[in-house]
């Protein structure tokens, strides 16, 4: 299967393109496990895509690929028309994990700045526009022990934002947050990807954080992984709590539910972590 959305947001060029994907990793000295098989995704640019599907199905090996993380054992991966070279971060990609990662003795503002430093480039303000964009005017001369998890998750945000990123990956970005905060930050998140525009692709295992956030979801079988269907959430913006009372909300819940029970979407389920 392809599955191909159709063109979305303001591009209709391809972003992210996933081509008979697959990934072997190689446990001790005798075992292998394939945790994706034949995989196929293309977004356009612009749009919010989510992976979802159960733990151990590929959702962060795909991350991992398109940040150059790890190797593909088949098929292709492209950004922007340029294939992803392992060991080597795509150009404009901006990534976020469910770990912050935040340097613990460096203030919000200095985290957030630290890969204008690496690159050498210049402030010209941004460091600062993003401190507003998230929310953190108040806490920029903090350190990170100094603040509320939600309030890191969006330090890591900004930081992942810094280079103007025309691609951002997140992988479970509040997956570590209790569900107050996570849904705050979820209509955040929203918030300044609308205002940013970038091409986003985000694992998580939330079916209505799916719904709430993307343009189309991506539903993943068991490992091996493979993309099962692509939804496209067609729900006008922005999304708000009201929107998350609707039928039409709650039929893309219970189409996304359906799908990762279907028999198409069940396989080997015993990935443990060795799929992740």
């Amino acid at each position: 299967m392809t599955s191909a959305p159709h063109p979305h947001g303001p591009g209709s060029g391809s972003g992210i393109v996933l081509h008979s994907l697959g990934k072997r990793f190689r446990i001790g000295p005798a075992k292998t496990v394939t945790a994706l098989d034949d995989v196929n995704l293309s977004t356009p640019q612009g749009a919010f895509v989510s992976l979802i599907g159960p733990s151990g199905c590929g959702k962060s090996t795909v991350l991992r690929i398109l940040a150059g993380l790890e190797t593909p054992t088949a098929g292709d991966v492209t950004v922007n028309g340029t294939p992803v070279e392992p060991g080597h971060q795509a150009s404009g990609m901006g990534i976020a994990f469910q770990d912050p990662s935040l340097l613990p003795w460096r203030s919000v503002r200095r985290n957030i700045a630290l890969p204008l430093e690496i690159q050498k480039s210049k402030d010209n303000g941004i460091v600062d526009e993003l401190i507003d964009l998230v929310g953190l005017r108040d806490f920029a001369n903090a350190r990170p022990g100094q603040l509320s998890g939600g309030m890191r998750q969006r330090a890591s945000i900004a930081r992942a934002l810094t280079v103007r990123p025309r691609f951002l990956l997140l992988d479970e970005p509040f997956g570590a947050l209790d569900d107050m905060t996570r849904q705050r930050l979820n209509f955040e998140l929203q918030r300044i990807w609308m205002q940013r525009s970038a091409t986003t692709l985000m694992v998580t295992h939330g079916i209505s954080e799916a719904v709430l956030l993307s343009d189309y979801v991506a539903v993943m079988s068991p490992r091996p992984g493979h993309v099962v269907e692509v939804v496209h959430i067609d729900l006008p913006r922005p999304r708000t709590a009201e929107t998350m009372r609707t039928p039409a909300f709650h039929e893309f819940i219970d189409r996304l539910s359906a799908l990762l029970f279907s028999p198409d979407a069940q396989g080997d389920d015993h990935a443990g972590s060795d799929g992740r």
